[in-house]
């Protein structure tokens, strides 16, 4: 089987069938899906339209200097964070493989649809119509796959919109709590808040149910190496690593620092290395 790929990459490759750039020398990677990049606007739109609301109909009306700064910061700082997230997970290559692959040392199959010569544990996405390395999935708030090259992006997008999410739920919720200690109302008084406190509660619950089984699938997938493909179906081919730990160093960098937690650190050049190594360790010669 792996001699008729390599004679059918050889031919496509005399035809003419060149592979882009690998890894960091790609210029852009973008997913051209309407309903991709209709949901990831939403994401954008979601975000932003509950900062204002939160300045405007929480944090202003407080009449207290110290506790709007301090909230409207916190808050912002995290926003920034988890849409900045977005955009790296969204605009990485996600771990495609070349189009006109040629077949190599960890060639397992060959793809009919991009015409590559696939590595294992690379799955072909319909919707990028390209293999993607350790495929988890297709999500289409990122309006991209998660893969190899872009999970850790991904898992900071589910944790600070979460945090962001929580943190509106706390001030929301706070209030209403302390009021009902003080005797202030209870339950035969009516509440009737305005529509965008109700925006607000609405857009955090569902955030945080989001972040919250996103989170916790990702996580599970890190842990044990395996993505949600590889789980669903029980493929056995791809085993662990020695600990947890190596695993979560595999995703988010080879030290524990600050950096795990910044959308602008890229792990890539730890994920290189631990490639040339595995490769070197199966063919010494």
């Amino acid at each position: 089987m792996l001699s008729w790929v390599q004679k059918r990459s050889t031919s496509e490759h005399r035809a003419g069938l060149e592979s882009p750039p690998k890894g960091p020398e790609r210029r852009c990677w973008f997913v051209w899906d309407p309903l991709g990049i209709l949901f990831a606007m939403a994401t954008w739109v979601l975000v932003l339209s509950s900062a204002w609301f939160l300045v405007r109909d929480l944090l202003v009306p407080s009449n207290n200097i110290l506790y709007a700064v301090t909230n409207g910061v916190v808050f912002h700082l995290l926003a920034s964070l988890a849409l900045m997230s977005h955009l790296r997970t969204m605009l990485t290559d996600p771990g495609s493989v070349p189009l006109g692959n040629p077949p190599g040392p960890d060639t397992v199959s060959y793809c009919f649809l991009c015409l590559s010569a696939v590595p294992e544990r690379a799955y072909h996405c319909m919707v990028c119509e390209r293999c993607i390395r350790k495929n988890d999935h297709h999500c289409p708030w990122v309006n991209n796959c998660v893969g190899e090259d872009n999970q850790k992006y991904f898992l900071l997008f589910t944790l600070y919109i979460g945090l962001i999410s929580t943190h509106i739920l706390l001030l929301l919720g706070i209030p209403i709590l302390l009021s009902h200690a003080r005797g202030e109302w209870d339950s035969s008084s009516t509440v009737s808040p305005p529509g965008s406190i109700l925006f607000l509660f609405l857009v955090a619950l569902m955030g945080f149910l989001f972040a919250l089984v996103m989170l916790c699938g990702q996580m599970c997938a890190i842990y044990t190496n395996k993505t949600t493909t590889e789980m669903l179906y029980q493929n056995k081919h791809s085993q662990g690593r020695r600990s947890m730990w190596a695993n979560v160093k595999a995703v988010c960098g080879s030290r524990v620092s600050l950096a795990w937690l910044s959308p602008f650190h890229s792990p890539k050049r730890h994920k290189a290395r631990e490639h040339h190594k595995a490769r070197e360790h199966q063919d010494p010669a």
